[in-house]
């Protein structure tokens, strides 16, 4: 399993200098499902435009965590605060590093200005998936995820340390070239059992257009173990949205985007219901969120437009029958709302 995850994990970023780094992006992304302070740690590049030249891949880390509420940061280095090694396993911006281990992953947040350090390993404990070329408006994006990993270590964010030891985590690793603004929106989920014990987990996705009206691609992976049990694709899968959650978001990071993001909209569902049944293999699953927070950005099409991605932490229940074997499990979930 750790020689797949290190040919298959690598940084992609067009960093050569005669790459075309027009439109890229990528992150890092991992979720610590921790019931007692679930955490979000994103690394990410993106090419931004510059007035004297062309674009540069500029460095942001992202840290988002709950205690009672959501808080957190993010923050943007200088392009020449990037570190990339020779063997592209691992990714250095300023005093954050995050690298491809022997069994998995090792993540350093230093964000001195934000009050926010932390030290955490990753442990892969199921196999990685690769998705090449999934279509983003008129750009493409491909993407690597790890469904469950065990995660050890600490952060400090708040004023308040919080330890962490074997709690279920998730990674996914995107990459392509696509314009925040375009037309595309997405819902990403991820489900891991309260039950260490418990073999399954998953994970959803559904890309649509920006008004939700067309669904362009729906995924439900289901693991067992260390291994996919079942992936169900397309006209396989059918989701539901009830409501609209009746809190508004913990908050919203930047904090100037708040000016533009005001009150509740765009927001989650109050239950999202997700159906997916083909040959014999049939799932449910119904998440409800009990806490958000809204990461904004202004949009790369449109000067009056920002692209807002809805972090929601909540419960899920997942039911049915897999290869002949029984599905059961109640879980902790982080599912994101990507409105465009």
């Amino acid at each position: 399993m750790t020689a797949l995850l290190v040919r298959s994990d690598f940084v992609r970023a067009p960093l050569l200098a005669p790459a075309q780094p027009d439109g890229f992006k990528e992150w890092h992304h991992f979720v610590v499902h921790a019931e007692h302070c679930p955490v979000l740690i994103n690394i990410n590049l993106a090419a931004e435009q510059r007035r004297d030249g062309p674009p540069q891949i500029v460095p942001r880390v992202i840290v988002i965590a709950r205690d009672t509420r959501w808080a957190g940061a993010v923050q943007r280095f200088d392009p020449d605060e990037l570190v990339v090694s020779p063997d592209l396993g691992q990714l250095g911006v300023g005093g954050n590093h995050m690298s491809v281990t022997a069994d998995g992953y090792s993540v350093v947040i230093d964000l001195p200005a934000q009050g926010i350090r932390g030290e955490l390993a990753f442990t892969s404990t199921s196999r990685p998936f690769v998705v090449n070329n999934q279509p983003v408006g008129t750009g493409r994006m491909s993407w690597l995820f790890v469904p469950r990993l065990r995660a050890d270590g600490w952060l400090r964010i708040g004023g308040t340390e919080h330890r962490f030891t074997r709690e279920l985590a998730y990674h996914d690793h995107n990459w392509g070239r696509f314009q925040w603004g375009d037309d595309f929106s997405w819902t990403w989920g991820t489900v891991v059992p309260r039950r260490p014990d418990e073999p399954w987990s998953l994970v959803f996705l559904q890309m649509t257009d920006r008004r939700r009206l067309r669904a362009t691609a729906r995924a439900v992976y289901l693991w067992h173990h260390d291994e996919p049990a079942a992936m169900l694709l397309r006209s396989a899968v059918t989701t539901r949205s009830h409501g609209i959650a009746p809190v508004p978001p913990d908050c919203t990071l930047p904090p100037p985007m708040a000016l533009l993001v005001d009150g509740h909209a765009p927001g989650v569902p109050e239950r999202l219901e997700i159906t997916a049944a083909r040959a014999g293999d049939a799932v449910h699953a119904e998440f409800r969120p009990t806490s958000y927070v809204r990461l904004a950005q202004p949009s790369e099409r449109y000067l009056d437009r920002c692209t807002v991605l809805c972090e929601a932490g909540g419960t899920a229940r997942v039911t049915g029958t897999v290869a002949g074997r029984r599905v059961d499990f109640a879980g902790a979930a982080l599912f994101e709302f990507l409105h465009g």
